[in-house]
């Protein structure tokens, strides 16, 4: 049996072979060669980079959304850059102050991605070069002050589900400025904003108890990544939350309030949350 399947395909070729000849001689059209399509990665939504320098200056955390238009893609204008992840030191999230877009393009699998952010001595930029496995993007990175190192790059892990869906968190806060004895305790409600077509815009409350100054905060803003920025224009407070790598569904937050607002004028501080539990979870 294995015989005849051999002297088939082979009978198959020969046959293949003198049509391309007798189409070769002028009696028939040539066909096009056919040129081969190299597809290009999909890179859209919330993402989380991670940069580890090789020269001992720790880490930096990106926070971005991604649009992609063929083989180019632009993260958001709110992008957050935070180095050793510590959401006090972050740049971005409010594009009319800094507005930080990281742009990319595509080949095949291959990824290079340009990002550029205001620092101590002038602009900073990062180039970022690296391939797609999967649904996470890895590679090596240079930047303008010299440093060097790895980054990886992974969709977002707590995406906020469509309205009415919204996420619970607790957790705690302190001031800096002004340290309580007992720490307040804060919860949160956040989801998607469902007057707006935009996914990442977010809208929500809080619940605070124990601060001598702020019992709730309306709060509105974008996730960013698996990070937000939040405000409550009322109040006067803004809120950067990142998530904590090392600990699943959990988050650390710093928060300031303006001098003129009308309670806790000019305090700022840090606090902690967690994702709550459902028992649907389960």
């Amino acid at each position: 049996m294995r015989r005849m399947r051999q002297t088939t395909t082979l009978a198959a070729v020969a046959l293949m072979g003198l049509s391309v000849a007798f189409a070769g001689c002028g009696g028939g059209s040539q066909a096009t060669p056919m040129t081969p399509i190299t597809p290009s990665v999909s890179i859209v939504g919330q993402y989380n980079l991670v940069l580890t320098s090789s020269n001992g200056q720790g880490t930096t955390n990106i926070y971005t959304n991604f649009t992609q238009t063929g083989t180019t893609f632009t993260g958001a204008a709110n992008t957050l850059v935070c180095p050793l992840n510590d959401s006090s030191q972050c740049q971005g999230g409010d594009p009319s102050v800094i507005a930080i877009t990281p742009s990319a393009t595509v080949s095949g699998a291959n990824v290079t991605i340009e990002i550029s952010f205001p620092g101590t001595v002038g602009a900073h930029s990062v180039t970022m070069v690296g391939t797609m496995t999967a649904t996470a993007l890895n590679g090596t990175y240079i930047d303008s002050l010299g440093d060097s190192g790895t980054w990886t790059a992974s969709t977002a892990i707590y995406p906020l589900g469509p309205p009415p869906g919204v996420n619970d968190y607790g957790g705690t806060f302190n001031s800096t400025s002004n340290p309580l004895l007992i720490a307040p305790t804060i919860l949160v409600e956040l989801g998607q904003d469902p007057s707006s077509r935009v996914r990442s815009n977010v809208t929500g409350k809080a619940t605070i108890m124990h601060s001598p100054c702020i019992s709730s905060l309306t709060l509105s803003g974008q996730a960013i990544g698996d990070a937000f920025s939040l405000t409550d224009r009322v109040s006067k407070a803004s809120i950067i939350v990142l998530p904590t790598p090392s600990a699943a569904s959990s988050f650390t937050f710093s928060y300031k309030f303006e001098p003129t607002a009308a309670s806790c004028a000019g305090d700022f501080g840090r606090g902690v949350l967690a994702i709550n539990s459902s028992p649907w979870d389960y």
